[in-house]
């Protein structure tokens, strides 16, 4: 019994899998069928028409619990249909797998073949998840008849198939995972599968442009050309393209010219020897890409040959052209720049284009095919614009350059809308965060606040955004929000709304390229000013918010350590703040929205003036939030939770986590004022967390957490850890997320996105304010500050102002060492901050009352004997 080959040609296939089906219809035809289910089978109709006389019987085995029989006709019944209705045919073999599963001496064969048998429907039906399920579910049972290898043969067919699929929808990300996958199940064995899976994963990581997968890429590169050189039978097209794909890969990775020119090199002559135009065009653009940043002019002559073997439609050509207009660019032939791209664009759509278009709709933007190209050429024209602008400042080449990057937003919203996986999206948002940091430099020179303010929000947490509004709008069809026309839309600066008493520091942060320095850009917004202003000095920024952190990572212990602290404390402030703004922000309520590095500053804890030394914290109300958009559309909505206060402590852990004996006593200080549960120990184990959560209004988790992991940023209960990943299982809807956990504001940051932190991940699940912490908190003093920021809540007052009131508190209340702002500035409220209304827990009050009264009684009967 064998699987399809298909890496060979497509006759073989069809021969072999002919082979497989013979093989498959009669294998297990031993199982026992009765006579009376031979006698249905014998009777002239169609298996569908006799499928009510079939389930007569079947219901009979079920009243009898014969499920032995059952479990034999309905796999063979399964095995009558699938040509007829594959769909009947799953149905009835997930009949024969339940019932099987329930004979008491349980037939392990049997049940591996039914198995192996769901795995062929499903891939018949192209449900590769299904079939991979399937077969592996074969392989939990001991062997028999061969199907383990069969269906590890199976399984790696269908990881690539599946992988084929996402490669094909540009889900790069999905498409290396199932390669990689598929190499689990390959027999090593087959060098031909396995030089093939190898290019493709190769491919697929080449494709997702981080430094991780280009490594991954080169890797599996060269593993398919070892394998290859140690063949036997050669041919010479296939080495040339494995010998591009490791030079073109070198080139990616920034590894250095002279190691991908010996395999360009190596590729160019095998391609000179066999003639082949279609590799020749191919490997002078390419060696022309590695030569652009060394010599413009022989990457200019290499891209002129390529050019040579190309046809006027071909494909390749757009894409020379582009390079065409970079090479010139980077040469300071600005115009000539300009006709190149003008002439990719005309391929691009269609048509040809001697002036840049004022409009390109949307419906041309959809025919596009090579979308990610297209994004590519925009963001090309508008570097060299700005290049151009950078030597003579210019409304008129700023004003190309915004609308460039209109048209460019247009296209990535159009993208946005593939249904593409979260990361994939994520790179999506990395390369247009490219295009909003070179639009926000034109907006900055031409003073254009409004569109500003667009590309702004347009580059802060939009998949977050999403995600909410996904929650909040879903259609009643299974149609995802992420695909109608409203996902990708952000307030307009005239719509936004500040309150009189307050201020918003609205920041974005980004490189133009990667590996560059980020550029950073400030708005200020009040109820009547808006004010744009460029941070100045972003190394200097970058530099003074690592030492700020550092800085607070532990207590002062001499006064050097103050000096120093407060010193880069209010070099923090003065960058984030300048002297423009800082008579914006005085004595008003700030909402800051972060991005990049600025996103781990903590403003409560940064310094107004060096003499006085005093705390941004004591002359404003400080809360976070991710854009405004989000801001606005985060209401708190009337929903029937039924309680207050859900408090989680597991105190001791299943894994290698330090006990937590004060978490406990966290908890129960805030429940005599919340009527709620509590949840301690064993009890404080995941699965309680997730059956809970959605009926309460706060949520308390005292716990170990993670947001700096390598892998997956984590938040421990008592039996396991939550993954950042697995947030999306969860549904919350609490109106607060209070996490007493280390490093729950940290993470990984991700270019048009933000941080993706363990707050991150709660309001994904729905809920409308966390309190997170930026750096691993103290024990002591964060029950000190929790506790008196529930007092604070408790009597109506907002989660700012009694987080606020909190923090000042415990500053009154220490000194010295104790009042550094490692103890009390690490917890901080992002998202809605309005009152939170309660059932006061009376309890508490009812027990002392009782109490009292029980004294007076015994004051009385006491004096009454005297």
């Amino acid at each position: 019994m064998s699987l399809s080959i298909f890496f060979t040609n497509e006759h073989i296939r069809k021969v072999v899998l002919a082979i497989f089906l013979v093989c498959f219809i009669f294998a297990g035809f031993s199982q026992e069928t009765s006579s009376v289910f031979d006698s249905i089978h014998k009777l002239p109709e169609e298996n569908m028409d006799k499928l009510p006389i079939y389930r007569n019987l079947f219901e009979k085995y079920r009243n009898n619990n014969d499920f032995k029989q059952l479990g034999s006709e309905a796999h063979q019944l399964a095995k009558f249909l699938y040509k007829e209705n594959i769909d009947s045919a799953i149905f009835y073999n997930q009949l024969a797998i339940d019932a099987k599963l329930k004979v008491d001496s349980l037939n392990f064969c049997s049940l591996k073949r039914s198995y192996f048998n769901a795995g062929f429907y499903h891939r018949k039906k192209k449900e590769y998840a299904k079939a991979i399920e399937a077969c592996i579910n074969v392989l939990k049972f001991p062997d028999c008849e061969g199907f383990d290898e069969d269906s590890k043969k199976f399984i790696m067919y269908s990881y690539v198939k599946r992988g084929d699929a996402y490669f094909k929808n540009k889900d790069f990300y999905l498409a290396a995972s199932d390669y990689e996958k598929s190499l689990a199940f390959i027999d090593v064995r087959k060098v031909n599968h396995l030089i093939k899976i190898y290019t493709k994963a190769g491919k697929a990581n080449k494709n997702i442009r981080s430094k991780t997968s280009g490594k991954k890429a080169l890797a599996y590169f060269l593993k398919a050309d070892s394998i290859y050189s140690n063949k036997k039978k050669r041919k010479e097209i296939e080495l040339i393209h494995i010998y591009q794909n490791i030079a073109g890969q070198y080139v990616q990775n920034g590894s250095g010219l002279e190691k991908s020119l010996t395999y360009f090199n190596k590729a160019l002559m095998l391609a000179k020897k066999i003639q082949d135009s279609s590799s020749l065009k191919s490997i002078y653009l390419n060696m022309g890409i590695a030569y652009q940043k060394k010599d413009l002019k022989k990457s200019q002559s290499l891209y002129k040959e390529s050019l040579k073997f190309q046809q006027k439609n071909d494909q390749l050509r757009k894409r020379t052209l582009l390079v065409l207009g970079e090479n010139a660019s980077l040469g300071k032939s600005y115009l000539k720049a300009q006709q190149y791209f003008l002439a990719s664009l005309s391929l691009f759509l269609n048509k040809e284009i001697k002036e840049e278009p004022e409009k390109i709709t949307t419906d041309e933007l959809n025919e596009v095919l090579d979308k990610e190209l297209l994004l590519e050429l925009f963001r090309s024209q508008m570097e060299n614009w700005d290049r151009l602008l950078l030597e003579n400042s210019s409304t008129e080449v700023a004003s190309k350059i915004i609308k460039k990057a209109k048209q460019a937003d247009q296209l990535i919203d159009i993208m946005l809308k593939q249904d593409l996986s979260h990361d994939s999206k994520l790179l999506l948002r990395d390369l247009a965060s490219e295009i909003y940091i070179l639009g926000l430099e034109a907006c900055y020179q031409s003073k254009n606040i409004e569109t500003a303010f667009h590309f702004i929000e347009k580059n802060k947490a939009l998949l977050l955004l999403g995600t909410v509004r996904n929650e909040k709008n879903r259609p009643k069809s299974n149609q995802s929000y992420f695909s109608t026309p409203n996902f990708t839309k952000v307030l307009s600066v005239n719509e936004v709304e500040v309150k009189q008493d307050e201020v918003v520091l609205n920041y974005v942060m980004a490189e133009r390229l990667r590996g560059k320095l980020p550029h950073a850009y400030g708005l200020c917004l009040t109820n009547n000013n808006k004010i744009f202003f460029k941070i100045e000095g972003t190394n200097l920024l970058i530099n003074s918010v690592k030492q700020l952190r550092n800085e607070l990572n532990q207590p002062f212990e001499t006064e050097e350590d103050q000096k120093n602290y407060f010193n880069i404390a209010n070099e923090v402030y003065e960058l984030l703040i300048p002297k423009n703004i800082q008579q914006e922000v005085q004595g008003k309520k700030i909402v800051v929205l972060g991005d990049h590095i600025i996103s781990f500053v903590p403003f409560e804890a940064l310094i107004t003036d060096k003499i006085t030394r005093e705390y941004l914290i004591e002359r404003n109300e400080i809360s976070y939030d991710y854009s405004l958009t989000f801001k606005t559309e985060n209401k708190i909505v009337n929903s029937e939770k039924i309680n207050d206060f859900l408090g989680i402590a597991p105190i001791d852990f299943s894994e290698e986590l330090i006990h937590l004996k004060e978490s406990e006593k966290e908890i129960k200080e805030v429940e005599k004022l919340y009527s709620g549960k509590l949840l301690t120990k064993s009890k404080a184990s995941l699965n309680n967390f997730v059956n809970h959560a959605k009926d309460y209004k706060i949520l308390h988790l005292a716990t170990h957490a993670d947001a700096s992991d390598s892998i997956s940023p984590w938040i421990a209960f008592s039996d396991r850890k939550l993954n950042l990943v697995d947030f999306d299982t969860i549904k919350t809807n609490a109106d607060l997320v209070l996490l007493s956990a280390c490093n729950t504001s940290v993470g990984k940051i991700k270019r048009g996105e933000g941080v993706m932190s363990l707050a991150r991940g709660f309001f994904a699940s729905g809920a409308k304010a966390v309190i997170p912490s930026l750096w691993k908190v103290n024990d002591k003093s964060t029950t000190l500050i929790t506790s008196e920021f529930y007092k604070n809540l408790s009597k109506g007052q907002t989660k700012s102002k009694a987080l606020r009131r909190a923090k000042l508190k415990y500053l009154k209340n220490n000194i010295d060492a104790e009042a550094s702002p490692y103890y009390w500035a690490s917890l901080i409220v992002v998202g809605n901050t309005d009152t939170i209304s309660s059932k006061m827990n009376y309890s508490y009050y009812l027990l002392a009352a009782a109490l009292l009264l029980i004294l007076l009684l015994f004051l009385y009967y006491k004096k009454r004997n005297k």
